[in-house]
């Protein structure tokens, strides 16, 4: 789409003039952000990454409700993968620019970013979900367009009638159409959008006047755009603190499952309390506490940091709570134990995905009978469970316990999880390595971890598997 003057000049030359004059720069602006923060989330691990999306700042209504009220306005610049930016930044640079030219720079910005604000505020109200785009504002701008086509059809040049008022429904329906059919889009961010920019272009009128032909199209400093640009820059600040903060906690939990493992314990301990002072409303430092705590048979102080992660963690993790049943079961109190477990998985944790997230505890804390015992329970409820298969084979394979070691069960249940995955995960073809390796073959473990690395040849844990599995081939 060309640019235009709001009308054209008498004059071939004034219309050259007016042209390269105007210059929609509230939504060149917007673009230019949303590409910024799509590469920095690419560099950070890649947009399509849940935990990146949240570092980033997507909307996420349990985060909102902790008090991260910045997620109303970062996820307007945020996008999933490049298909997603690519045709919400085409429709941005195709209505963007037309609504900017009516409104002005100023109005235009405080219109797109209030807007981008409603839409994450009815998204993360009625959904629970990790939504990002720039939808829900263009929504916004179509619904402008739609209340100025009707309300304000004075200020609009005749040559883009049509694409305000009635010209605005067909995009409207279509897109929420759309995005009923189709899973995975958050039409209640699109409808929240579009009711808020119906809204606000009823309380903020256009700027009412079109340029004349001489006249430069650089409009004086509409000072309504410094309330967008401080509301855009204080999320932003907000959003690189927490990230920065999140980013040194896990060093510090990184650091000290290190200490930890080298049964520093003191060292792991002062690791973990900072981490908990750096962030007081993260859960993991207390999932670590609660960890190192109980691996030293300190129940209640297990208990309480247990307790405390609950408090803090996401209603849809069910791990605290797990780590918290497990404390008192290993305590002696088995009914608060019942209890808890109840809490987390259901009063009949009947499923196969229950089932593995109990063994996986009871691994965890090298409890390897109940571990196996919950393991074959999944798999009796869904034999084609692949994680299950892949999990109870590294248990045979290498577990601390010789006693529960069984190499020939490792190999066949380590078999069947590849299977059934169609060899496409390289963690479960490295067990089959491992299977392998507790066999002794050690050459088709080297030939096997070959497949794994050429699924992921930077993975540091399969590279440091293949060293020992070449070196016990010979080679």
């Amino acid at each position: 789409m060309t640019d235009q003057p709001l009308i054209s000049p008498a004059d071939p030359q004034d219309y050259e003039v007016a042209l390269r004059r105007f210059w929609p720069v509230a939504t060149l602006a917007i673009l230019a952000l949303n590409l910024l923060l799509f590469v920095l989330m690419t560099l950070a691990g890649g947009s399509k990454d849940t935990g990146v999306l949240l570092e980033f700042g997507a909307s996420y209504a349990p985060l909102l409700r902790r008090g991260e009220y910045w997620r109303l306005v970062m996820p307007m610049f945020l996008h999933i993968g490049w298909l997603h930016l690519l045709v919400n930044g085409y429709a941005l640079y195709i209505l963007g620019p037309i609504l900017e030219r009516v409104y002005g720079y100023g109005r235009y910005a405080a219109l797109y970013v209030a807007a981008g604000i409603g839409s994450s505020l009815l998204s993360m109200t009625i959904s629970t979900h990790v939504a990002a785009g720039a939808s829900g504002a263009i929504f916004g701008v179509a619904g402008a367009m739609l209340v100025t086509g009707y309300v304000r059809r004075d200020v609009i040049p005749p040559r883009w009638g049509r694409a305000f008022g009635r010209g605005m429904i067909p995009f409207i329906v279509v897109n929420l159409a759309f995005g009923f059919t189709v899973r995975g889009i958050d039409n209640w961010g699109h409808l929240g959008g579009l009711a808020s920019g119906i809204l606000l272009a009823l309380v903020i009128p256009p700027l009412g006047r079109n340029l004349l032909p001489n006249e430069r199209s650089e409009l004086p400093m509409q000072a309504i755009v410094l309330l967008p640009i401080a509301t855009v820059l204080l999320a932003m600040t907000a959003t690189v603190n927490q990230y920065r903060t999140f980013q040194a906690v896990t060093r510090l939990l990184t650091e000290g499952a290190r200490f930890e493992v080298a049964h520093q314990y003191d060292r792991a301990l002062r690791s973990f309390q900072e981490a908990a002072r750096k962030s007081p409303h993260d859960e993991r430092p207390h999932e670590q506490l609660g960890t190192l705590y109980l691996a030293q048979r300190m129940y209640d102080q297990a208990i309480q940091e247990y307790g405390e992660a609950v408090l803090l963690s996401l209603p849809d993790d069910p791990q605290p709570r797990l780590r918290l049943g497990m404390a008192y079961r290993l305590k002696g109190d088995l009914a608060k134990a019942q209890q808890t477990f109840e809490a987390a998985l259901g009063k009949n944790p009947q499923t196969g995905e229950a089932q593995i997230l109990l063994a996986e505890l009871y691994a965890e804390q090298k409890l390897f009978a109940d571990a196996i015992t919950h393991y074959q329970e999944a798999l009796r409820l869904d034999p084609n469970l692949a994680v299950a298969h892949n999990n109870l084979a590294w248990l045979y394979a290498t577990s601390e316990d010789l006693k529960y070691r069984d190499p020939k069960a490792a190999l066949d249940h380590a078999q069947h999880a590849v299977d059934l995955t169609h060899w496409k995960v390289a963690g479960f073809i490295d067990t089959l390595a491992e299977a392998h390796f507790a066999n002794r073959d050690y050459q088709e473990a080297v030939n096997i971890q070959n497949k794994a690395l050429a699924l992921e040849p930077n993975g540091r844990e399969l590279q440091e598997h293949m060293v020992r599995y070449r070196k016990a081939a010979g080679f």
